[in-house]
């Protein structure tokens, strides 16, 4: 049928623009891709002539301050962090807290700091405990681009009934990304966390030396 009014020509064909544009409203967003990261695999660790502590070594649950603790990646856009973001569908495969207890666990076993390394010790066996607090993990952004990835840890080495701690300090860890990409950034905190394990077997080899 061909419309003769001009201006009810002008009706219809507004009517049909407004159509298409609700349906094209109304068309499903699509899914966001979300993209899961976990530590890369272990550096091998020098395993000690003599295991350094007499007692089992019980690496504990550690904890992490505020959204460190979650399992979204961070991003700082400065070196100190004063700043932190997260992303929204990249994240990682578990929570910070879990992903470092383990891989110490690993690398302090690995190492022979103690016969025997575990995460679970019975209250009755006396043994060292490794408390870890977590108050920095994340990549660090200048300009957009990635330029370091940055953990902070305090962590606490202690026989069971003894008064004082054996260790017990800040670790701030700063390790060079090798490309821009957030798996690139995963890796150098993979580093980060062996990196961890290596300054504490020194530390606890010089405390043990002096003992």
């Amino acid at each position: 049928m061909m419309i003769r009014n001009p201006d009810l020509r002008c009706l219809t064909l507004a009517l049909a623009a407004l159509c298409l544009l609700l349906a094209g409203c109304s068309a499903p967003q699509p899914i966001p891709d979300f993209r899961y990261y976990r530590l890369a695999p272990a550096s091998s660790m020098a395993a000690l002539p003599a295991p350094l502590l007499d007692q089992p070594l019980v690496v504990t649950d550690f904890r992490a301050d505020g959204v460190h603790g979650e399992r979204p990646i961070l991003y700082a856009n400065d070196p100190d962090s004063l700043k932190t973001s997260q992303y929204h569908y990249q994240l990682w495969n578990d929570p910070p807290p879990v992903m470092v207890q383990r891989r110490l666990q690993e690398l302090l076993s690995a190492a022979g700091v103690s016969a025997y390394v575990t995460d679970r010790l019975s209250p009755r066996t006396t043994g060292y405990r490794l408390t870890g607090s977590i108050y920095r993990f994340e990549r660090v952004l200048v300009e957009g681009q990635p330029t370091e990835a940055v953990m902070g840890v305090r962590l606490r080495l202690q026989l069971d009934g003894a008064e004082l701690p054996l260790i017990e300090g800040d670790y701030l860890l700063r390790m060079p990304v090798s490309g821009p990409r957030v798996e690139d950034s995963a890796v150098a905190l993979s580093a980060a966390v062996d990196e961890l394990a290596r300054r504490l077997i020194k530390d606890l080899r010089q405390v043990v030396a002096q003992r």
